[in-house]
């Protein structure tokens, strides 16, 4: 009996220290899902389409020229912004250490604080430095190549950085 409950618990050990051995390294961005997101672009790119479609049959009227063209540029220039955050996100990096503090360097900005994974090796709590922003992620898949993130509906996907200093 004694041996069966050592080695459920060597087991459930190993399998918790698994994911914090695994998390412990640089991760590369890699995607991002979040099916709200996707229905915001794609009303937008409809609302540009419309917007175009504005512009060929206003013909000569002026006003209603100016009016599509205004339309275009504005969900223009929002498709581009999102598509310029999404841009910098893929060059970020978020590095989780031994010491359990994490270095994230994503959106064109540097973030760090400390990292604690559950009992369960589940849930991340990230806290920044300054502890003015707390986040708890699920880890829905880890590998040691793959870390895939879910909250709400949203999966964020990373994938091992490679060193190239080495």
């Amino acid at each position: 009996m004694f041996i069966v409950a050592f080695a459920a618990i060597s087991f459930l050990a190993a399998c918790s220290g698994g994911n914090k051995d695994m998390i412990q390294k640089k991760w590369k961005f890699s995607e991002m899902k979040n099916p709200q997101m996707d229905r915001e672009m794609k009303r937008m790119n409809e609302a540009l389409a419309a917007a175009i479609d504005s512009i060929k049959a206003a013909g000569t009227d002026t006003t209603r020229l100016a009016k599509a063209k205004n339309d275009s540029a504005s969900v223009d220039s929002q498709i581009k912004y999102i598509n310029e955050m999404i841009s910098k996100q893929s060059e970020g990096t978020i590095e989780f250490m031994k010491d359990g503090k994490f270095l994230d360097a994503s959106g064109g900005k540097s973030n760090e604080g400390t990292w604690t994974l559950d009992e369960d090796g589940k849930k991340l709590i990230i806290t920044d430095a300054k502890a003015e922003h707390g986040d708890t992620m699920i880890i829905e898949e880890i590998s040691a190549d793959k870390l895939v993130f879910g909250k709400d509906s949203t999966t964020i996907t990373f994938v091992a950085a490679v060193d190239s200093s080495k």
